[in-house]
Order: structure tokens, then sequence, then C-alpha cells
């Protein structure tokens, strides 16, 4: 009975120390994140397509909380690459950038209360 008590334990405490250790690793990639993504301007889609990499590696590991924004931000990323320098499709891309700024705001709260990492401010 000991034994199975023992390994309980031992099983809790690994999925304790895992999640620890993706909350972590994610902390980690996005201070990575924060220094690359210095200078971003939400009006020029060429900001967005440099840090879209980064992004949605962000996207994919990001806690529940975050997970939604990063979504926003991936996706505009993608539709600002996409529209390359289509001045009519950025036209229609810049109507979005009050949702891209509200998930970037949600971003940035959780980077400094989480991660203690201080995202650059879009301008």
């Amino acid at each position: 009975m000991r034994t199975i008590a023992t390994a309980v334990t031992l099983l809790a405490t690994t999925a304790l120390l895992t999640s620890c250790t993706e909350e972590q690793a994610y902390c980690v990639d996005l201070a990575g994140y924060a220094a690359g993504a210095t200078g971003v301007d939400p009006t020029k889609a060429a900001d967005y397509v440099k840090i879209l990499d980064d992004a949605k590696k962000l996207q994919e590991s990001a806690p529940a909380d975050v997970k939604d924004d990063w979504a926003v931000v991936v996706t505009f990323a993608e539709k600002a690459q996409k529209a390359g320098s289509d001045r009519v499709e950025l036209a229609r891309l810049s109507r979005q950038t009050g949702t891209v700024l509200t998930a970037y705001k949600a971003i940035t709260t959780h980077a400094k209360d989480a991660c203690k990492v201080d995202l650059p401010a879009l301008n």
C-alpha cells in the first residue's frame, strides 16, 4: 500500500513540475521575443512579418490565459504578410488594429505579471 501511495505522490509531483517547466519555458521564449519585438508598429504590416515566426511559437506554448490573444496577433501578422504591399488589403487590415492592440495589451499584462517580462509597447 505504501508503494502505491509513493507512486501516486511521485506522479502528482512530476505533473506539477512539468507544468511549471512549461510555464518557465514560455517565459524564457517570451523574453527572447521581447528583444525582437522592439519598435513594432501595428500600422505597418512589415513590422508584424518580422516577428511572425516567434509569435507562432509563443501561440503554441502560451498558457490558456493568453492563447487566444496570441491567435489574434498571429492571424493579423499572417494576413499582413499575405497582403504584402497591396494598399487596399493593408487598408482593410488597418481596421483590425484595435483588436490587435487589445490582444497585445492582454499579452503584455500577462507577461509582466506571470513572467516578469516587459514587452515593448506597440506604437
